[in-house]
This record gives structure tokens, C-alpha cells and sequence, in this order.
């Protein structure tokens, strides 16, 4: 399990991602700052929970199948293949590593 700062951290990217998904049809001019500070904010989200999944609480890296599957869909999205293609694709690799491997 993550520790109370990372999952804080995780809360509050996805709270301010909720939020500014939310009031975006109702603010359509926003300044050019604001969305250049927050164009990664999505990315950096899934990167942060992907980085707790992988990890546990000592912060060391479980190698199981969760790995492989994950550097199959960051090579997918390296490519540009579209973000459904990156997931399935790396959750058909997870099925079938513990399928194969009975985890």
C-alpha cells in the first residue's frame, strides 16, 4: 500500500482533473497559462498511479506481471496508438502472463 502522501497527491491530481473537466464547457476562454500548466495533468495522474501499483510500501519495485504489461502499453503509447489500444493491449498481456503463470 502507498503511503498517506502519495495517495494524498493522487487524490488531489484526480480532484483537480475532476474539476477542471468539469467546468470546462462553462469556461471555454481560459487563460493560455492555465492550460499550458495543466495539459500534463492526465498523464501525470496515471503515471502516479501506475508508479503506486507497481510499488509497494517499502517503494521497491514488485517485479510480477503487472510489469511487463505495463511496458508493453508505454510502447504502444510511444508509438501513438490510440490510449484504448495502450490499455488492452497491456491488460490481454497481464491476462494471459497469469493465465500462463497461474499468479
Amino acid at each position: 500500500m502507498a503511503g498517506p502522501l502519495a495517495l494524498a497527491l493522487v487524490l488531489g491530481l484526480a480532484s483537480l482533473s475532476f474539476i477542471m473537466r468539469a467546468t470546462g464547457p462553462f469556461l471555454p476562454n481560459l487563460p493560455s497559462a492555465v492550460t499550458e500548466r495543466t495539459t500534463g495533468l492526465a498523464p501525470a495522474l496515471l503515471a502516479a498511479l501506475v508508479a503506486i501499483q507497481l510499488t509497494g510500501s517499502n517503494g521497491i519495485l514488485h517485479l510480477d506481471v503487472k510489469v511487463p504489461a505495463v511496458i508493453v502499453a508505454a510502447l504502444l503509447a510511444a508509438v501513438r496508438l490510440p490510449f484504448i489500444v495502450c490499455v488492452v493491449a497491456g491488460a490481454l498481456v497481464a491476462a494471459t502472463l497469469r493465465a500462463l503463470f497461474h499468479v
